[in-house]
């Protein structure tokens, strides 16, 4: 297992602050990994959004993530709003992965005991309007669930 395969799923946020005269927001989410960026479809008017995206990324000891960047936007005609953003080191992706407890064991993504967590938007500068929680998942992926030891082994590999 020189190289593996991480699942991230941007699956929901909640509470995001309003940015449009309507009460609402179009909100959808830029991912960016080793300078490359994913993105979510936007969703048209709501503050609770549900996009159950999934990103598979390939990661090895030579190509290792040292940040994954989360920032919520809202789709705007003519531009973009910044709604907040999250940043966590690529290294501490499984540390809220069993039910927000932190024991940092790297497990596959289907496993029945890997469980997403909240994350709290923060803000750029003192004037955003920032409000939420940004639900995200992360594993590692396989056909079937394999052993948390290998799971660990692998990580491990990776000199984090």
């Amino acid at each position: 297992m020189s190289e593996i395969t991480i699942r991230i799923g941007i699956l929901n946020a909640k509470n995001l602050a309003a940015a449009d005269k309507t009460g609402f927001s179009d909100p959808y989410v830029v991912m960016r990994v080793n300078h490359k960026k994913y993105k979510t479809k936007s969703i048209k008017q709501t503050l609770d959004p549900v996009w159950d995206a999934h990103f598979d990324i390939k990661v090895s000891p030579k190509k290792t993530p040292t940040l994954l960047s989360f920032t919520v936007w809202d789709k705007d005609t003519f531009g973009r709003d910044f709604l907040g953003e999250v940043t966590i080191p690529f290294k501490n992706i499984f540390d809220r992965n069993n039910q927000g407890v932190s024991d940092g064991v790297p497990r596959n993504y289907q496993d029945s005991n890997n469980y997403e967590a909240y994350y709290q938007l923060a803000k750029r500068s003192e004037k955003n309007n920032v409000s939420g929680d940004l639900c995200l998942k992360f594993g590692i992926l396989e056909d079937h669930v394999g052993d948390v030891k290998r799971y660990s082994d692998a990580w491990d590999l990776l000199n984090l």
